[in-house]
């Protein structure tokens, strides 16, 4: 069986056809066959940023990391990462870095608060990324000493601890449970 004609050119005139594709274009040469991926150069930084700005990488919401120089989804992200200065056409868009390279490289210190798709998550101490806020001084709910916070909850005060509680109380009575008040002069529930 004889090969394509595609594969009986001379490898200069593959490498010259592979300099005249765009990012996805290349990529998906490289995924036919063995020969093409190790002809391939492999993408730089400047490269992955200029498909970032590509209507293929748009519709895939995809973004590039600094660090690992590869294209992530967006949901690799901390939300600051993808707003402002580090947004696809930002003055700071090349120093973007994902959760991943961020934790790895020491790019975000234990205790870091990071908002994640609008929920935020915590750098614990103990090396774990999650949503489970513990207290204000960066540990997870497991890691921190009392109740935990849900720091992702509408009724939650960052200003004042005990402004929570008066949100959730629907009439005095539980205000006065709460702060231990003197029982008369209390309000019937009904």
């Amino acid at each position: 069986m004889s090969s394509p004609p595609l594969l009986r050119l001379p490898v200069e005139l593959h490498l010259e056809i592979i300099s005249l594709l765009d990012l996805s274009n290349k990529a998906n040469l490289a995924f036919t066959t063995r020969y093409f991926r190790s002809i391939t150069p492999t993408p730089t930084h400047a490269e992955f940023l200029a498909a970032e700005g590509t209507p293929w990488a748009k519709t895939k919401q995809l973004y590039t990391c600094k660090g690992c120089i590869r294209f992530h989804h967006w949901k690799a992200f901390a939300d600051d990462m993808r707003k402002g200065k580090w947004c696809r056409s930002g003055i700071l868009a090349h120093t973007r870095f994902c959760l991943k390279c961020g934790v790895s490289d020491a790019l975000y210190v234990p205790g870091t608060l990071l908002t994640i798709c609008n929920r935020v998550h915590v750098l614990c101490i103990c090396g774990v990324l999650t949503d489970q806020v513990g207290d204000r001084r960066g540990r997870c709910a497991g890691c921190s000493p009392g109740p935990s916070r849900n720091y992702n909850c509408d009724y939650f005060n960052n200003d004042d601890d005990d402004g929570w509680r008066q949100e959730r109380a629907s009439d005095r009575n539980h205000l006065r449970e709460m702060y231990d008040w003197p029982e008369e002069g209390r309000l019937s529930r009904y």
